[in-house]
């Protein structure tokens, strides 16, 4: 069981040649991803970054001897910026591909050349999509842009897709081997302020965020697949307006812990104490701002052993007036008047069964996927299974993959 990795056509989703990346991080969350090598860039968890050296570009015979030193040009074509991208797949004993399941993709971004070796950032698809803005190609001029991208009657994940499509389907040159899965998908929601003139706000990476943090709104991701024998592609995958969440079709992910063993190990269990006061601040400037106050002060005042008070501040300009800020504080206090707790541990994707079957492969589960975690013997933490969402993976080259799990309420 390992990694493979693959340089692909950025545009096209063309494999160009195999790659070797001997030693590296990577970190996955629901809507975005980070890769690392981990000789350089330590502790910058907003870079992800790749270091080779030269040397993996040089072909060698089967006696490990030199037989082709690559030349600049040839380097600077394999190496092209914003033209090659790098797909990671997992390979084990039963895939149903020999290339394995894809589970990472980005384009190679902006290279730092030295004489031992290249060092460039990967960009994930949400991370493209930030320079992507939803404006109509022609639509911008000189002088005056009035346009104005428009869309009604569509799902949350309708509208996604649609900006999705936009940015790469609606650019001229902006071709990536995106899927926009959902387009036109017909709902009850609308989006009827993209306006040209506003274009600093409209980055297509922004637009998506706010999609997904609106009230019901769903999860989203970007996972390759190998659509045929020479191609990587990415689909574009959302919940729906009916249920928010990803992987709603797959069973959960059965994981149990207990002293010195599961599938499930070096469990931890984060607390975080409960708030009793919102204060919220909406759309306006100084005197003018929207505000609304949410709190429920029972925890404090109606206990004979009772916490200390904790406030805390809430923003959402887009809140014009109360009524729309007022539900926003209220959803606040309720995700956070109650002692909350959040379960990490680890997975070792090598683990196979009694016939050697990987029992938990990568590729086998995603963040998003709900999970269903049994835990016995645990000095603070009740026998029982608790439900909850993988929200986070990383791991490293190793098959030991660390996983951090949704909040739940705490059970005392």
């Amino acid at each position: 069981m390992s990694w493979r990795h693959w340089l692909t056509d950025a545009r096209t989703g063309m494999i160009v040649r195999p790659i070797d990346i001997p030693s590296f991080a990577w970190t996955m969350s629901i809507g975005d991803f980070g890769f690392t090598t981990t000789a350089k860039n330590l502790g910058e968890a907003d870079v992800s970054n790749l270091t080779l050296p030269w040397s993996q570009f040089d072909e060698y015979d089967d006696a490990g001897v030199l037989v082709h030193r690559a030349t600049p040009a040839e380097l600077n074509h394999t190496l092209g910026m914003g033209r090659r991208a790098l797909c990671s797949s997992w390979v084990y004993e039963g895939v149903a591909d020999r290339r394995g399941t894809p589970i990472l993709w980005g384009a190679l971004g902006e290279r730092e050349d030295s004489w031992l070796d290249v060092t460039f950032p990967l960009y994930s698809p949400m991370t493209l999509m930030g320079s992507r803005y939803a404006i109509r190609d022609g639509a911008f001029q000189d002088g005056r842009s009035t346009d104005t991208v428009s869309w009604t009657g569509l799902s949350l994940r309708g509208l996604a897709s649609n900006l999705i499509d936009l940015a790469v389907n609606g650019k001229n040159g902006g071709a990536l081997p995106f899927d926009c899965t959902y387009i036109n998908e017909p709902g009850s929601h609308q989006r009827t302020d993209y306006k040209a003139w506003n274009v600093q706000n409209l980055d297509v990476k922004s637009l998506l965020t706010n999609i997904a943090n609106v009230q019901g709104g769903p999860d989203m991701t970007f996972r390759p697949y190998w659509s045929d024998g020479s191609h990587v592609r990415v689909r574009h995958l959302a919940g729906s307006d009916a249920d928010i969440y990803l992987d709603t079709d797959h069973a959960p992910l059965a994981l149990n812990s207990f002293p010195g063993g599961g599938s499930l190990e070096e469990l931890k269990i984060s607390y975080a104490t409960p708030i009793q006061r919102v204060y919220a601040t909406g759309a306006g400037t100084d005197e003018s701002v929207v505000t609304a106050i949410a709190e429920d002060l029972s925890q404090v005042t109606g206990s004979i052993d009772p916490p200390i008070l904790r406030e805390t501040a809430y923003s959402d300009t887009d809140a014009a007036n109360v009524a729309n800020l007022k539900p926003k504080a209220l959803s606040v206090l309720d995700a956070n008047k109650h002692t909350m707790m959040q379960l990490t541990g680890s997975i070792d994707v090598d683990d196979t069964d009694a016939v050697g079957r990987p029992i938990h492969p990568l590729g086998s589960f995603w963040p998003g996927q709900a999970c269903e975690i049994s835990v016995t013997g645990h000095r603070t933490l009740p026998d029982g299974t608790y439900t909850t969402r993988l929200m986070e993976m990383s791991g490293d080259q190793s098959g030991k993959v660390t996983v951090k799990f949704d909040v739940m309420d705490a059970p005392f």
